[in-house]
């Protein structure tokens, strides 16, 4: 605006004193931006009404009084990066191609030399760099300013990008910052940027010798704050030291002093990054000399599956090769192997080194653990991804070789269990099936859909009948209405692809159908007793049964009752476990064998009686509770004693 323009403004009291220096920057042709409308450019000044006009993006046209254009527009120089946008596009584009650095120095000076990421990526995308390419150009932009000592690139997504007035050398900013440090994991953070930048430091020992004394400093004043990150600090100032040349000799006795005072060392190990978690395992051994090895064993149990992996291999290279295999072999036997640890199995199977240690347990026993902890994941936290799930389906050639030169029986529990398992999905439940049939065609039958297992009656007590039909009637009057009303809700919030209710009410809504569809097959397909038919001539359903265990030199007693009871503390089994079905038919003074527990027993029938005339004392029925459905039966319950 000219002079005699701002005067009349003043004389009119349409601008104030305060508004000048402002005023004058307002010429027609000047490219500004406003906090709520954006960027704009000014169109025209009326002297006579006293307005400018001005062509913001969708509002073209806008007329502002001169007072309030003045307050609240801020004029933007020619070489601003949203000036720039309209009358250099093209130039810019060429620099975005081939000199990101140029370009970035133009963003970040029109920001006053910071700006976060968000409002560097909305200064570029689209119009500079395609949205699809900015990921790509970005990493690559970063690492050129990372080069350049004109810039600062922030070690925190919280932190800004800098633009220097004169360069400043890579350590001089770590320095800044390690010393800054509110505590020892912030110095910790600078200290490892300064390790990995230590070939470019001009003098190592002058750059780094104040760092390794304060790391020093800060590790002897707090060793159980955070054990984690002290380990983490003693590591990467031996590192330093060991560029200076400078010896650390108290190292052994500050990590020890640190994993003697930590109540959890599982939880240490799992706090550590990944690559550094091996590093601490040869100072377990010496801290706890007595007992490292039972220590790492039950540290397995709550590994994740490479930290598992880890473990596993320092105990084998240190003589402890037997003692794992036992270990591993009973965990798997018990189920309490978790899904980390069963996942390392999977995964390192077929790895030479391990083969003495894992080939042990590559029989059916790992299958039915293996199914176990993937229903487990599945109830304890409902999780859609399930990463053993995935690579149990995902190996072609696991399950076959696992049921390889296995009893008929124990392969008919494995399908049983697949069939009717509520974690895994109708495609992969016929694809490991599939697997089974290929090494054991006798199982077709068992095929979902198969016309001789759905039709197959099985029989059942009346107690765990009415318990199935009580659980199917809460599923169906009170559980799928509230999943129905909770999708609704859900729904009502509005953009289904980033609504989280919604997706996990429709998640829940498979769960719940698909359970419906088992206890509907369940219960089509069962038949109620009391057991009153039982005869005492044979063994047979609603039998008790007592045994000589010629193998143990014992008397142990059993109750062979309907496909879903089963409590092994008082000897109750179903009658489609193995036990049983090794045991059916055979009458007082018969011998038959079976296998409890990866141990094979050899008995002879003692005496049999109908269970109905022994109730009072065995008790009523339980139903079982491991998995969904008589299919999943324990197929080596454990043997109570009678006597």
């Amino acid at each position: 605006m000219t002079d005699d323009q701002i005067q009349s403004l003043l004389d009119d009291g349409k601008a104030e004193a305060r508004h000048v220096d402002a005023l004058k920057k307002l010429d027609p042709g000047a490219y500004c931006i406003h906090r709520s409308w954006g960027f704009g450019k000014v169109a025209s000044f009326d002297h006579i009404m006293g307005k400018f006009q001005i062509d913001f993006k969708g509002r073209a046209g806008h007329a502002m009084e001169a007072r309030y254009a003045a307050e609240s527009l801020e004029i933007l120089p020619a070489g601003h990066i949203l000036v720039q946008k309209v009358v250099g596009l093209d130039a810019l584009k060429q620099l975005a191609a081939g000199q990101p650095l140029q370009l970035m120095r133009v963003v970040l000076g029109s920001f006053g030399g910071q700006a976060m990421v968000e409002p560097i990526a909305a200064a570029l995308c689209p119009e500079v760099v395609a949205t699809a390419d900015w990921k790509k150009w970005w990493d690559g932009a970063k690492r050129a300013m990372k080069k350049d000592p004109h810039f600062g690139v922030p070690a925190k997504k919280t932190e800004a990008f800098v633009l220097r007035d004169k360069p400043q050398r890579p350590e001089e900013e770590l320095l800044r910052l390690f010393a800054a440090g509110a505590n020892l994991k912030q110095k910790l953070q600078a200290a490892e940027q300064l390790l990995r930048i230590a070939d470019l430091l001009p003098d190592v020992a002058a750059v780094l010798g104040s760092v390794i004394h304060a790391l020093s400093d800060e590790i002897e004043a707090s060793p159980h704050r955070d054990p984690a990150t002290t380990l983490e600090a003693i590591w990467v100032r031996d590192e330093l030291a060991g560029l200076c040349g400078h010896q650390t000799p108290h190292t052994v006795e500050q990590i020890h002093e640190v994993v003697r005072n930590v109540r959890h060392l599982g939880e240490l190990l799992q706090s550590l990054p990944s690559a550094k978690q091996k590093r601490l395992l040869p100072h377990l051994r010496t801290a706890y000399p007595d007992t490292w090895h039972n220590t790492l064993r039950q540290i397995l149990l709550s590994a994740d599956a490479k930290l598992a992996g880890d473990i596993i291999e320092f105990l084998t290279n240190e003589g402890q090769s037997d003692a794992v295999r036992a270990f591993l072999d009973r965990v798997v036997r018990e189920q309490s192997a978790t899904n980390e640890l069963l996942l390392w199995i999977c995964r390192s199977r077929n790895q030479q080194a391990f083969a003495e240690t894992i080939g042990p347990l590559l029989n059916v026993r790992l299958a039915g653990a293996i199914l176990q902890a993937i229903q487990r994941e599945h109830s304890d936290t409902g999780r859609k991804k399930n990463l053993l799930l995935e690579w149990f389906v995902n190996d072609h050639a696991m399950l076959g070789d696992l049921l390889r030169e296995t009893d008929i029986e124990d392969v008919r529990d494995i399908a049983r269990k697949l069939l009717l398992h509520p974690a895994i999905g109708e495609m992969d439940r016929r694809s490991l099936l599939a697997r089974i049939i290929k090494v054991y065609p006798q199982i077709q039958a068992l095929l979902t859909g198969g016309a001789e297992a759905r039709q197959q009656t099985i029989t059942v007590s009346w107690e765990s009948l009415e318990q199935r039909k009580a659980e199917y009637d809460e599923l169906i009057t009170k559980r799928m209405p509230a999943n129905t009303r909770d999708i609704a809700i859900a729904r009502s919030y509005g953009d289904l692809r980033e609504n989280f209710e919604f997706k996990a009410a429709k998640e829940m809504q498979k769960v719940l159908m698909a359970r419906k569809g088992e206890l509907e097959l369940m219960l089509t397909n069962s038949r109620g007793t009391d057991f009153a038919d039982a005869k005492t001539d044979a063994v047979g359903v609603g039998a008790v049964v007592t045994l000589a265990d010629l193998t143990e030199n014992k008397t142990v007693r059993y109750a062979i009752l309907g496909a879903w009871d089963s409590d092994v503390d008082r000897g109750i089994i179903s009658y489609q476990t193995t036990l049983a079905q090794a045991l059916l038919n055979k009458k007082a003074g018969d011998e038959a064998d079976f296998e409890i527990g990866g141990q094979r027993h050899h008995v002879r029938v003692e005496k049999i009686e109908r269970y109905v005339d022994m109730k009072s004392e065995i008790g009523p029925p339980c139903i079982l509770r491991v998995a969904a459905g008589a299919a999943e039966a324990s197929s080596a319950p454990a043997a109570p004693a009678s006597n």
